[in-house]
């Protein structure tokens, strides 16, 4: 018996110095075992790089922005989503400071935000605006973490211009519901009443705790039979909206005629989410439909034309022009760090403020010109019957020494000035889109200089021409 019960073929013995055989049988084991770890190892890199290049597809469909910074706020790598965000080319972004690409007066607010992020190694988030090549601003959100050794800023980068666009949507939307002269009822699916606005209130006697929760029938004042009902239902149900006159039910027993529109609403799938019912005395349907006219065509806020009413005015001035062989100036007007003002003093001071800078504008300008708001601190002019181009840049100075005194609102001593972005007809361009475009162009170059002055699209303009007329400005204050 061998030691422990073991069979010859499991002892393992040395082999004898002598032994060539024995040797080589233990070279040929070993090489085996090699080529196994080899084989092995293949087999990882291999995995290793479908990982890598999986993370590489997965990096660049990304339906967010990724960023990696360094601690001076350089950039090493963004995805194609990123660089789309930014309004860039990607292949042009790395080296660059990111700083480069924010809105003005949001880079001390990243230079923070980057500094805190190294200093904590904690997961930060911010929300910045930042300025594409175009001109045009977007909102963004950036979340920013701190790994590796030497330390990178790796951020998350996702575009918020549409939530915020469809957040202050929503607001506008309420906004209006709540002002508005007509009496409003919203229901569910299921025809009841789900909310009210202040002139359904007034105008049914019934609260709107009282009206939630209940059917549009409390208002049935008993003047029409079910086949009424019926009809007005098919054909919802068939067009999608009624309208017309029915008598209603005061909640003290009076009956009174009301001209009344119903619509359905419906979700992707076009399957009726709410109706929504508009209702208003018969007797002030002109007053009704003059009032849709005029917010059709006018700003809510200051009464000024909108963008609507100022493009048929620019149709026709610009047909008048080249009829009577006249010039045409358009202007932009952007109030320089309005949105600072609005923030930090609330909508109602900025609103305020808005109004003030109006008739101010106005009081630079002749009858026959055009002032008009686009939204925001947007504002456009049309000057209609030149007889030079210089008397645009005069009423351009008008503007800017409307600005020099403060404006008083509630107490608040605010400071606002503007840039001005001006083209003429036909020198600068001869139809509205490119004299608009112009237009926009002088005003960012403008901004771009330091704001609160005036510029003329030239087709040459540079950066050499902007500091020459920043100079004039400068011997001319």
């Amino acid at each position: 018996m061998f030691p422990h019960d073991e069979s010859p073929a499991d002892q393992s013995s040395p082999c004898s110095p002598g032994d060539a055989q024995c040797l080589l049988r233990e070279l040929r084991l070993l090489q085996d075992e090699l080529n196994r770890h080899k084989h092995e190892a293949h087999k990882l890199q291999r995995q290793l790089e479908e990982m890598r290049a999986c993370q590489a597809v997965l990096y660049d469909l990304a339906p967010v922005g990724y960023l990696t910074l360094d601690d001076k706020g350089r950039t090493l790598d963004i995805n194609p989503t990123g660089a789309g965000i930014l309004g860039r080319e990607r292949s042009s972004m790395p080296g660059k400071h990111f700083i480069a690409w924010l809105a003005e007066e949001e880079r001390s607010l990243f230079q923070s935000h980057l500094r805190q992020a190294f200093l904590s190694r904690d997961r930060l988030a911010i929300d910045l605006r930042i300025k594409t090549p175009n001109g045009i601003l977007r909102d963004i959100h950036l979340e920013s973490r701190i790994t590796g050794n030497p330390p990178y800023c790796h951020s998350v980068l996702t575009d918020q211009s549409d939530h915020r666009k469809a957040e202050e949507a929503s607001c506008l939307t309420a906004r209006v519901i709540e002002s508005a002269a007509e009496g409003i009822m919203i229901t569910d699916a299921g025809r009841i009443i789900r909310a009210v606005n202040p002139a359904f209130v007034k105008s049914t006697g019934y609260s709107a705790k009282e009206a939630i929760g209940r059917s549009p029938a409390l208002l049935h004042s008993g003047r029409h039979d079910k086949n009424f009902y019926k009809e007005m239902w098919a054909a919802i149900d068939m067009h999608g909206q009624w309208q017309g006159e029915v008598w209603n039910r005061h909640k003290s027993g009076e009956i009174y005629p009301e001209w009344l529109s119903i619509s359905a609403v419906r979700d992707s799938r076009q399957k009726v989410t709410h109706y929504v019912g508009i209702f208003s005395d018969v007797h002030t349907q002109e007053h009704i439909l003059e009032r849709l006219h005029y917010l059709a065509y006018y700003d809510g806020l200051t009464g000024l034309p909108n963008r609507h009413l100022f493009l048929d005015r620019l149709k026709v001035s610009l047909a008048q022009a080249r009829r009577d062989g006249h010039m045409l100036a358009i202007m932009f007007i952007d109030l320089d760090h309005f949105k600072q003002i609005n923030d930090s003093k609330g909508h109602k001071i900025g609103d305020c403020l808005l109004m003030a800078v109006t008739e101010r504008l106005k009081t630079c300008l002749r009858d026959g010109d055009t002032l008009a708001r686009l939204g925001g601190d947007e504002f456009t002019v049309i000057l209609p019957a030149l007889s030079h181009p210089d008397a645009a840049l005069h009423v351009a100075r008008k503007f800017l020494e409307t600005y020099a005194s403060p404006v008083n609102i509630e107490g608040h001593e605010l400071h606002i000035t503007g840039s001005i972005g001006i083209s003429i007809f036909p020198m600068d361009g001869e139809d509205a889109d490119s004299l608009l475009n112009h237009a926009d162009m002088a005003m960012y170059q403008i901004k771009g200089s330091g704001r609160n002055g005036y510029l003329r699209y030239h087709a040459a303009m540079g950066k050499s021409a902007l500091h020459q007329f920043a100079k004039e400005m400068a011997a001319n204050s």
